[in-house]
């Protein structure tokens, strides 16, 4: 970190800036940013942006009052970087960084993105870098391999900013990533490979930089331009697949699955309907091997050899992408919440495959399990991004059912009486989404810096997860609380400190990354939400509803998936019922479909 802190000391972003400004607008304006107009912006229900919106309403909604904020929270970042409307100039506006401080920056991006995202072969980056540091002349390297080299710069320059202690310190990463818009040329005049590659790294940039809908909207285009030179095809052509022509074909599946993911990724994060569709799509997976196990610029492919390898940690994303794309679609589509008994099934389903997927996993791989003595840095932190993956989606497979019917669109009194075996689903499904909220929050817990949090775990989706799982934990609490079971073993104080836990991690990062500011100023909101919202039902007469008997005692034996997979009976639980629950809770059933379509607008 110490090489890093040198080579940033020695840029100025001030004058990058400056410069910048001059050579595109052509006059020294303090400012060529345009003014950006607050639009629509579409959330779909398993984003936790709208999760997040919808918790704060219901807390809001006190006892005797009507009122509530309609806005929507949201740390999306709009306006701060904007591509200049201007065409590409000859040369270089802004020069790249040193030597020093451009190889600190590819190493920080070849060890953090480039592990769960292998679709740049780092030799062959590195080449085009030398080459660019060493040249005088400007055309050295086209248009598309020089914007690369300033989008992973801008990467770089980004994630060793996060962890400083001054505010607003190397601000340099928004001058490089401008410097390769600028650099970049117009949708369809390079169809390549290349190109494709360029698209898809200015995604992680908008990523870490909390510019969600802009990587939104530039994944599309990447998908297109994929499409159409196609990578979603491989044809069946023998001579393909001997000497230099396996490298390509293994390049191009690299790029395609990379796209893949990241489009299950952001989908999931902004609840929109993936890209790529897997029945549109025939590429054979990529090869276990890691990205320095093969020459790119050799004649032949490697063989593949026993034992464990980086590049299974890609191959397994890819099967976890998959249960992704059946988690969006039966259990977050807009058809789906139609029937409780259909959503309890395919939530049986969704997590028996999550769980047999993670039972699967490479040994190197299983997060669940010790690895003592294990040197590798880098299967370290591929265990850490399956891991906040696994508990991340899990939670959100089942948390459809928190605090539930408060948090779901039911005012039909039919479906609200749920028979005793589907209570006991709920309810046991409810405690899972904690657990596994819990467990995304404890795996902080072993962080003792700011850069580790950065660098071993997957920081391009880690606020989206800890604004989820905290969201879960703070309304989990103050449910808990209300009751006073404990959530069946779960205690309010332990469900309360792991939310703090996601706030302390947000205050640490607060300093130099406006997203995780903007969350932290979330949740400190949402815990105050959830605080004045128990002490007005304190207050309220009568405190617990009484419901009818049938609703109290669960006597009804069955099976049912445990938490390990396996089949448990009933009667092995025990089970929160409605009558345990807060009568503020069963009257809020008639108004809270007020708050589903406010999310979705922001209205």
């Amino acid at each position: 970190m110490k090489a890093a802190d040198r080579a940033l000391s020695n840029i100025d972003a001030t004058t990058l800036t400056a410069r910048l400004t001059t050579a595109l607008t052509g006059s020294d304006a303090p400012s060529f940013r345009p003014q950006v107009s607050q639009a629509e912006r579409y959330l779909g229900k398993v984003s936790d942006v709208c999760f997040f919106n919808l918790v704060k309403r219901v807390l809001q909604a006190q006892p005797g009052s009507s009122d509530s904020d309609q806005r929507v929270d949201s740390y999306e970042q709009v306006g701060d970087i904007a591509s200049p409307s201007v065409n590409v100039m000859p040369g270089r506006v802004v020069e790249l960084p040193s030597r020093e401080a451009a190889k600190v920056f590819a190493d920080v991006y070849f060890s953090t993105v480039h592990l769960a995202f292998p679709f740049i072969p780092q030799s062959l980056f590195m080449r085009s870098l030398d080459q660019a540091l060493d040249s005088s002349d400007d055309c050295s390297l086209d248009n598309t391999r020089l914007a690369l080299i300033y989008v992973i710069c801008a990467i770089g320059a980004y994630y060793t900013s996060i962890p400083g202690e001054q505010i607003g310190a190397n601000k340099c990463h928004e001058v490089y990533f401008l410097q390769a818009l600028s650099l970049a040329l117009p949708a369809g005049a390079d169809r390549s490979i290349h190109h494709v590659s360029l698209l898809l790294a200015q995604c992680f940039y908008m990523l870490a930089v909390c510019r969600t809908d802009s990587c939104w909207a530039t994944l599309g285009q990447t998908v297109r331009m994929a499409q159409s030179i196609g990578l979603h095809v491989e044809q069946n052509d023998p001579q393909r697949l001997k000497g230099p022509g396996r490298l390509l074909v293994e390049r191009r599946r690299r790029i395609w699955y990379c796209i893949y993911v990241l489009d299950r990724l952001i989908s999931l994060q902004l609840g929109r309907p993936p890209a790529v569709h897997e029945d549109y799509c025939h590429v054979p997976l990529p090869s276990r091997l890691g990205d320095s196990d093969i020459d790119w610029d050799g004649d032949e492919f490697p063989t593949m050899f026993e034992g464990p390898s980086v590049g299974d940690y890609h191959l397994e994303v890819i099967s976890f992408s998959r249960i992704v794309s059946q988690v969006l679609r039966d259990l977050y589509s807009p058809r789906a919440g139609q029937n409780l008994t259909s959503d309890l099934f395919n939530t049986k389903e969704l997590d028996l495959k999550l769980i047999q997927w993670k039972q699967s996993l490479p040994r190197t791989l299983r997060f669940d399990l010790g690895h003592a003595f294990d040197k590798s840095f880098i299967f370290k932190r591929q265990r850490s991004m399956l891991a906040i993956k696994y508990h991340h989606l899990r939670a959100l497979i089942h948390r459809p059912y928190l605090c539930y019917p408060i948090m779901r669109n039911l005012d039909d009194e039919t479906d609200i009486a749920l028979s005793q075996p589907n209570w006991a689903l709920v309810s046991m499904y409810e405690k899972v989404c904690i657990a596994e909220a819990r467990e995304t929050a404890r795996l902080m817990h072993s962080i003792s810096c700011e850069k580790d949090l950065v660098q071993e775990f997957p920081w391009w989706q880690m606020i989206s997860c800890l604004i989820c799982a905290g969201s879960i934990l703070v309304v989990s609490s103050i449910f808990s609380q209300q009751t006073g079971d404990a959530l069946d073993g779960f205690d309010a104080a332990g469900i309360s400190d792991d939310a703090e836990t996601c706030l302390r991690v947000f205050e640490a990062l607060s300093v130099n990354s406006t997203g995780a500011r903007i969350a932290r100023d979330m949740m400190e909101g949402l815990k105050e939400c959830g605080l004045r919202w128990r002490d007005a039902t304190l207050t309220s007469e009568p405190p617990y509803a009484t419901l009818p008997a049938s609703h109290i005692a669960l006597t009804t034996r069955g099976h049912i998936p445990s938490l390990d997979g396996q089949d448990a009976s009933v009667s092995d639980f025990s089970f929160t019922t409605p009558s345990a629950w807060p009568a503020e809770i069963m009257d809020s059933m008639a108004w809270s479909v007020q708050f589903f379509g406010a999310v979705q607008s922001g209205e």
